[in-house]
């Protein structure tokens, strides 16, 4: 029986997922970079748990992050929740291919799928909620993701080596 002093892997990306979203959630513009890095990390991670630990608890999971990005950022429900909850049926259909790809190529489409799940969101706030769109801010988000996203990929390796 698993000792609850040493979590497996998934336990711990989950505690990463509710530090990063809380932080998230009470955003400064005095730190703006700072949060932007974990805004990308945080779609990171839940990408990277929809590939690496897909199980029907993550619908939950999902549910209550994209729920609570909503209605904390926006107060409305909309395209988080959206995006989430439609990337973990893709996940579901598609998780019989990913078993056949190595590790370059998974850190390849996690990254590609990042940015199109933020691009998602992005222009669903346009569209639901005229959130206006910066060329700027979605740029940031690219260059961000692209510097993070790898030594973030290695570092996630290393917590699914605990054992």
């Amino acid at each position: 029986m698993r000792s609850i002093l040493r979590p497996n892997a998934f336990y711990i990306f989950n505690l990463l997922l509710i530090f990063i979203f809380s932080i998230i959630v009470n955003s400064n513009n005095s730190f703006s970079l700072v949060y932007t890095s974990l805004y990308c990390i945080f779609h990171f991670l839940i990408i990277y748990l929809g590939i690496y630990y897909y199980r029907k608890a993550l619908y939950f999971i999902f549910f209550l992050y994209g729920l609570g990005l909503d209605v904390l950022w926006l107060n409305e429900i909309g395209p988080h929740l959206i995006v989430f909850m439609v990337m973990l049926v893709f996940f579901n259909l598609t998780t019989k291919y990913w078993y056949n790809l190595n590790s370059n190529k998974i850190y390849v489409i996690i990254l590609v799928l990042q940015i199109i799940l933020i691009t998602l969101e992005i222009m669903f706030s346009y569209i639901f909620f005229q959130y206006s769109i910066s060329l700027n801010h979605f740029l940031q988000i690219f260059f961000i993701s692209l510097l993070v996203s790898f030594p973030i990929f290695l570092f996630f390796s290393y917590i699914d080596g605990f054992k």
